[in-house]
């Protein structure tokens, strides 16, 4: 049974390890779209923590601006049950946090500039509807993702 019925990019490799995707809603993010949001998310946040000014004791706002910019990289997340809207939703975030980036550079939000390539990577990785680009965005995006966590120096300083 086809999760879009005469879809015919989703009749590709019907391996038993991949079925668990046929059971997958179709009206839904793909699990590889909310896994770059994910790292989005989460390869920002070690550097913005240890580029903080909250280890020094000085400005306490800082944690509310990297909540903030965390929470608009994180949205997408939050409509994964509407591709349409997941897709856009990544999409304009990605443009609106490159904005934010270059406009308050100075503050820390420079840690997020990683999130964005991430963010726009998630808009294609969808096998349902690109299957031969999918796996390249999301191979691209895990590669982006596992070098900011092991290039060394760049967060593991202390």
């Amino acid at each position: 049974m086809d999760p879009v019925p005469g879809h015919a990019a989703c009749r590709w490799n019907r391996t038993a390890h991949r079925r668990w995707l046929w059971r997958w809603p179709p009206g839904w993010a793909h699990p590889w779209q909310l896994t770059l949001i994910v790292f989005a998310v989460l390869a920002a946040l070690p550097p913005a923590v240890d580029y903080s000014p909250l280890l020094d004791g000085s400005r306490l706002g800082y944690g509310a601006i990297i909540g903030g910019t965390a929470a608009v990289v994180a949205l997408p997340l939050a409509l994964h049950r509407h591709r349409n809207a997941f897709e856009a939703a990544s999409a304009l975030g990605g443009v609106a946090l490159t904005v934010w980036i270059l406009h308050t550079m100075l503050v820390g939000t420079w840690t997020f500039a990683l999130s964005v390539p991430l963010m726009w990577a998630a808009v294609s990785a969808d096998p349902r509807r690109r299957p031969v680009l999918a796996p390249f965005f999301l191979t691209a995006g895990m590669l982006l993702a596992g070098a900011v966590v092991a290039w060394p120096g760049f967060w593991w300083r202390r």
